[in-house]
Formats: C-alpha cells, sequence, structure tokens
C-alpha cells in the first residue's frame, strides 16, 4: 500500500491527491465565476432594457412636447394616475413630490403611440418633458425610477462632472412670446476634442429633478431660474444658472418701429437693426433677464426704450449708512397687475404705497414703483400717473437739435438749423448775429391754441443737445411731441407725451442699477463738450471718454464728424461712441439697448420742485407750476421747509429732512443729505432749495456725475442744460 508520501512524489501514478484538491478548488472557483457573471449578464441586460425603454419614452416626449408647443392638445393623453403614483411621487422614491400634470402610460397607451416593443409602464408630464418609470430598476435593494437617479456607472449618461472646467458653453434666452421662453445652448468648447451630440439637462430653481432635451434648445413656460447643464455619455459640465425673464411686453406707439441691435464685436462696430430688415428677429428683439430692454424708432429716427412695469427691493451694504450704496433688486410685475414671478415660478404680490402719508420702507418688501401706478387717489405724491401702466417709453438719447425743417404748419419762426450752424434773424434772437437760438423762440405766441406751434427736437445718437432751455420750454416742447404733423408719427389720441419727472428717473435708474441692467455698475461719463463757433452749443449726445472720473474734453465739430467716420473700437481723438465697444458701457445697460446720457452730456430738467413762491418758479417754470402746488400726474411738488433762509445750503438740507415719504425717485433712498456728495457712488446730492431739480450731472461733474445725481436749479435758461421726455400709451 502506498504512502502518502509515495503519492505525492510518484509522478508515474496519474492525478496525485494533491493535484486533486487543487482541480477541485479551480473547478469550484470556475464555477463560482460562471455564476457571477450569469448574474452580472442579467442584471446588465434588465438595466439595459430599463434605460432603452426610458430613452424611447423620452424621445416620444420631446415629439409630444413640439406638438404642444405647436398648439396641438398632447396633454390628456395617457390615462389618470393609478394607486401606484402614491409610492412613486416622493421623496424617497423617485425624488418628484408634485404629481401635478402627470399621466399614466400603460401597455394600451403607449401602443396608442406607435410604439412597439416597450414593456415597461411610465408616468409621463409633457410640459416638463419628465419620464418616470412606473415599477421602476432595482439594484442593490435600491430602486431608481428616472435616469438621473442612477448612480454612476449603472447607466452610459453619467452624472458625475469629471471634466470639471473642461466645458464651456453660452446660455440665451428669447423674449417670452405665445406663454412661453426658448432657452438656447450655444458656443459650446471642449477641451478634450468634439463631441457630435450633446443632450442639455435643466430644471427649475427648487425642482428636485432634471428635464432632458435632446436639442441644444429648449422651450419653458414658467418664468424663472433655470439650472443647466450639458452631457455626453459620462462627460457632465458645470451648472450654469439662466432667468426666464417675462416682462411686460413694449406696447408700440403709431409711429415707432421694433428695433434691435448687433452688438460690436472686434474691429467692427455695432448695428441697428429695425422691423423690416432682413436680420431682425422678432424673437430675439428684447432679453430683459440679459440686460437688452427693448428698442423702438420713430419716423424721424429717434430712439426710445421701453422701461417695464416692476417692483423693487433695496439692500444697503451698510444700513447705518446708506450713502455708501447697496443692491436694487427688480421683479417685473405681471400686466398692470402687482403681482409678479420667484425664481422657482411662484406668483407672489408686491406691496405697494396706500397713503400719501405713508412712509415706505422699501427694504422690508419689494414695493411696486410708483411711476407705473394709479396715484389719482394719493394726489400723484410719489410721481404715480392716473391709471396702472404696464411700462413707458423713456427718450433713448437726451433731447437734440433736428437737422431740417421739421416744423408743424403755421409756424411764424423761419430758423433753419443744421448740425454745425444755427442762423436766426435779428427778429427772433434780438442779436442779428448768426449763434442759438433759445427753445422758447421755437414756439410762437400760439401754442396751446389749436394750432401747432414748434421746432421738434430729435432724440438720435451724436446730435448737439438742445440747451439754454428753461424748464417751462422744457415742459412744453415735451408736451407737444405729439401735435399734428409732428415729426415722430405720434398720435396724440393714443400717446401722451411728457417731460420726465423725477419718479420716471427713479424707475430708469433702479432698473438700470439692477441685474437686469448694468448691475451694480455706474455707466460711462458723458464728458465731451463743444469748443467751436457756435459758442451756445454744449454737449453731444452718446459720446464717452470710456471712464466714470476723468475731466471733460473739449472738442469740435469737426471732430464730431470724425467720429461719425469711425470704425472698431478705435478712439477719435480719445473719444468713443454709443456703438462701439466701449462707447456703448455709457449706457444704462452697458450695451447699446440701454439708455445714454444719463451720467453727464447735458444735465436734465425733470418735473419736480419746491413750491415756495420764489419768483423763479413762474418766472422760468409757469407751464410746470400748478395753481396750488399741489403735485399732477406731470409734476411732482416736494416738500419745503416754512421759513426761507438766506443760505440756500441750509435750506437745501432742510427740505430734503423733510422729505420723509417720497420713494422711488432715486433721491432719499440712495442718498443722506440734502447737500454735498453723499448720493451713491459719490454722486451729487443737492436737493431743491426755493425751486426745481435736475437729474444726472453735466460733462464737467466728472465723478460726481451718475444715475443718483439730483441738483437744485432755479430754472432759468443754461448752456449746460437739457431735458428728456417719456411716453405713455394712453
Amino acid at each position: 500500500m502506498l504512502s502518502f508520501c509515495d503519492l505525492k512524489t510518484d509522478s508515474r501514478k496519474g492525478v496525485t491527491l494533491i493535484s486533486l484538491v487543487i482541480t477541485i478548488v479551480l473547478l469550484i472557483i470556475l464555477a463560482s465565476i460562471g455564476i457571477t457573471s450569469g448574474v452580472s449578464v442579467i442584471r446588465q441586460s434588465k438595466m439595459n432594457r430599463f434605460t432603452t425603454e426610458m430613452n424611447v419614452m423620452q424621445t416620444e416626449v420631446n415629439d409630444l412636447y413640439d406638438r404642444y408647443s405647436n398648439g396641438e392638445d398632447v396633454l390628456n393623453l395617457g390615462n389618470e394616475l393609478d394607486s401606484q403614483a402614491d409610492e412613486v411621487f416622493t421623496s424617497e422614491a423617485s425624488g418628484i413630490t408634485d404629481k401635478t400634470g402627470y399621466r399614466y402610460y400603460d401597455q394600451e397607451a403607449i401602443q396608442g403611440l406607435g410604439i412597439d416593443g416597450v414593456e415597461g409602464e411610465f408616468y409621463v408630464n409633457v410640459e416638463k418633458r419628465s419620464v418616470v418609470s412606473h415599477d421602476g430598476f432595482e439594484y442593490e435593494g435600491t430602486t431608481y425610477y428616472t435616469l438621473e437617479q442612477l448612480p454612476n456607472g449603472l447607466y452610459n449618461v453619467g452624472y458625475e462632472n469629471r471634466n470639471t472646467g473642461e466645458i464651456s458653453f453660452d446660455l440665451s434666452c428669447d423674449n417670452w412670446t405665445n406663454g412661453r421662453s426658448n432657452i438656447q445652448v450655444s458656443n459650446i468648447e471642449y477641451s478634450e476634442g468634439y463631441i457630435d451630440k450633446w443632450q442639455v439637462q435643466y430644471k427649475l430653481e427648487g425642482q428636485d429633478y432634471w428635464s432632458t432635451s435632446e436639442d441644444l434648445s429648449f422651450f419653458v413656460d414658467t418664468p424663472g431660474m433655470y439650472t443647466v447643464r450639458i452631457v455626453n455619455g459620462d462627460i457632465v459640465s458645470e451648472e450654469k444658472q439662466i432667468e426666464a425673464v417675462k416682462a411686460n411686453a413694449p406696447e408700440i406707439l403709431e409711429g415707432m418701429t421694433e428695433t434691435t441691435f448687433k452688438l460690436p464685436e472686434g474691429d467692427s462696430k455695432g448695428e441697428t437693426i429695425k422691423l423690416g430688415d432682413t436680420a431682425f428677429n422678432n424673437n430675439l428683439w428684447y432679453d430683459y433677464g440679459n440686460s437688452k430692454w427693448a428698442n423702438s424708432t420713430t419716423e424721424d429716427g429717434s430712439m426710445w426704450v421701453w422701461i417695464p412695469r416692476f417692483a423693487y427691493k433695496i439692500t444697503y451694504d451698510d444700513p447705518s449708512d446708506k450713502s455708501k450704496g447697496g443692491t436694487i433688486d427688480v421683479r417685473f410685475l405681471i400686466g398692470t397687475s402687482d403681482q409678479y414671478y420667484d425664481n422657482s415660478g411662484n406668483i407672489k404680490t408686491a406691496k405697494r404705497a396706500t397713503s400719501k402719508d405713508e412712509v415706505v420702507d422699501t427694504t422690508s418688501d419689494y414695493y411696486v414703483h410708483p411711476a407705473f401706478t394709479d396715484e389719482t387717489n394719493l394726489d400723484f405724491a410719489n410721481g404715480g400717473w392716473d391709471k396702472e401702466l404696464t411700462g413707458i417709453w423713456v427718450a433713448k438719447f437726451e433731447a437734440g437739435y433736428a437737422t431740417g425743417n421739421n416744423s408743424a404748419p403755421k409756424v411764424s419762426s423761419n430758423v433753419n438749423y443744421s448740425q454745425d450752424q444755427v442762423t436766426a434773424s435779428s427778429e427772433e434772437t434780438g442779436t442779428g448775429s448768426t449763434g442759438y437760438i433759445s427753445a422758447r423762440n421755437w414756439l410762437d405766441g400760439t401754442y396751446g391754441a389749436t394750432t401747432t406751434s414748434i421746432k421738434f427736437p430729435t432724440f438720435q445718437p451724436i446730435t448737439y443737445s438742445m440747451n439754454y432751455i428753461s424748464i417751462s420750454d422744457s415742459y412744453d416742447i415735451s408736451r407737444a411731441l405729439t401735435n399734428n404733423e409732428n415729426i415722430y408719427g405720434f398720435n396724440s389720441s393714443t400717446t401722451d407725451s411728457h417731460l420726465m419727472k423725477n419718479s420716471e428717473w427713479g424707475a430708469v435708474a433702479y432698473l438700470g442699477w439692477s441685474k437686469y441692467g448694468a448691475n451694480g455698475t455706474e455707466p460711462y461719463l458723458n464728458n465731451i463738450n463743444v469748443n467751436n463757433n457756435i459758442t451756445s452749443v454744449y454737449a453731444v449726445t452718446g459720446l464717452t471718454m470710456g471712464t466714470t472720473d476723468e475731466v471733460d474734453k473739449t472738442t469740435s465739430s469737426s471732430d464730431i464728424t470724425n467720429i461719425n467716420n469711425r470704425t472698431g473700437n478705435i478712439d477719435s481723438n480719445g473719444i468713443y461712441a454709443w456703438d462701439q465697444a466701449e462707447g456703448q458701457k455709457a449706457s444704462s445697460t452697458l450695451n447699446m439697448y440701454g439708455v445714454y446720457d444719463l451720467s453727464g452730456g447735458a444735465w436734465e430738467r425733470t418735473a419736480g420742485y419746491i413750491a415756495t413762491g420764489d419768483p423763479d418758479l413762474n418766472e422760468y417754470g409757469a407751464s410746470v407750476v400748478v395753481e396750488g402746488n399741489i403735485s399732477t400726474k406731470y409734476a411732482t411738488v416736494y416738500p419745503h421747509a416754512s421759513n426761507k433762509n438766506s443760505n440756500i445750503d441750509i435750506m437745501s438740507e432742510e427740505n430734503y429732512d423733510l422729505n420723509t415719504k417720497i420713494f422711488g425717485d432715486a433721491i432719499r433712498e440712495t442718498s443722506t443729505s440734502g447737500t454735498g456728495t453723499t448720493s451713491w457712488n459719490g454722486d451729487y446730492s443737492c436737493f431743491p432749495s426755493i425751486s426745481f431739480a435736475i437729474r444726472g450731472g453735466g460733462p464737467w461733474d466728472i465723478s460726481f456725475a451718475g444715475l443718483f445725481y439730483f441738483y437744485r436749479t432755479g430754472g432759468s435758461s443754461a448752456y449746460g442744460g437739457g431735458f428728456r421726455p417719456v411716453l405713455v400709451a394712453l
């Protein structure tokens, strides 16, 4: 009988005992691997079927969404939710808790869509492009109901960002049209190479699930803040946010043409594109979410900017010293209501002033800006109107001189103005010389009667600002823009024109300071003045040296000609124009879509005054001042101290301290004193002492000019004073 040692060493005996043991072990291992592999294959097969069927349904739902967007009634396809929905629509299961809008697609409903080979059943929300599995896919004790829930590695579209910082893309959003907005992904750059097909995922703030688009654009029908990412396989971009903003659509007035812009790039200056031009795209007319405000052009070439109705809330950087600045959060309102959408698409209601004696605190909540409200019952205390407004039109540039004979019939003046020279007879100017004629000479003695009698200004770039004009002249001309045979095409029965009030200046300034404008940045200063043989012409519209604090620059008419001929972003003798990359930063949006000349240019008269009884009020502002010294929809009366003081600074301080209730006008909310430079950005803050208010500052005011500049004036004509009108749909 052989011993164990014999078995171990005898190679002639065939399979030894050790070899047999090893073989058995190996067979067991191989059998185990086979079983495990079989389980893995089965699991992989189930997972592949789950993801394939989910993708098939997602593709079909995308098609249903397109049909729905084109007006087809597809929302009621499928069935009412079954009892299983209560288990699926939970935070612990699908992560989706809102069942609103979902329909149950069983096998019959799926076959009704013309889909074959899909064995699962689903819950579908067409409006949200959302697909949720009815039974889910179980893996290691967890059941998954959406593709987004699958752990990284289980599904070929992973959700772990393995390429942080390697993928970049741009987001844009169309204006709201037909109850929806289109968000587009563009300019995708991937450092590792080219990828043919990206998938877009997005969700509204507050939602806990991602919707999917197979295209690089998608429609949304709920305003709010959307998070967007793009994926391809296990490549996932960083997330970006864009707000689908629903501001009130502009009310196009008779004589207006919708206008948009091609912004300047590189060596190319910007372009103006109007409705009817081949390049005009109505869906891209405006986009307040990207600081592109709606513009229009009237028949004479004047340009206007739409300021939609909004509510706002102020947060001070230092509540103990509000002169240090802050942020203004704007919420666009729905129609003429006080309601707005928050970032999650929920409808909220803003507050509003309910009494002229109310002290409004706009740091506590959102308040409807008074420029858009019916303040008839409040005696127009805050600069409101006589009805609720969806928005207002503001002149894009301060008033300038129009070329040629643009007067309405029956005007006694024989003045002809050109860009280089103003010629007037001695009877008109009292001087018998070549020079400027005051705006009062542009109005004959019959103004206010049934006949029209005005030389109309224009509101265009690179035009001499209309100066040497009193507050009454500014007011009268602004009110007369809709007179018969005006140069703009306005109809007086449908359009009101008037001199800008402080409330309306405040509306432009607040929107400009918000994220929908320059986002807390002061526009560049228009610090250009003209020194040539037109001794009375001073400022030129739409120009800047590309700074907020540089001393004013004296130029000439020849420089202005060179500016008109410039190209690209090259300055002309240090001067940039409104349609250049640098020059556009002089607008309220820092691009061509905004309002210009708000900082510098000619300082602008506004329809606001102190009713002290001073002789200047009637001598220079008889048109503005109302008997009884009460506010109207055209002018705002500010409080004043009862006793006059020989020191006008003391009077300004006392009047400022009494101004505790009027809000929305970028005065008491954005400054701390009636004299000095205590407005935001160090702008001048000099409250009216005995008469009228002016805004914006002149080119010589350097860093003291700006959105929050306010100053006092007696109202007489001056070389540095101009104005700007506002239009309202009747």
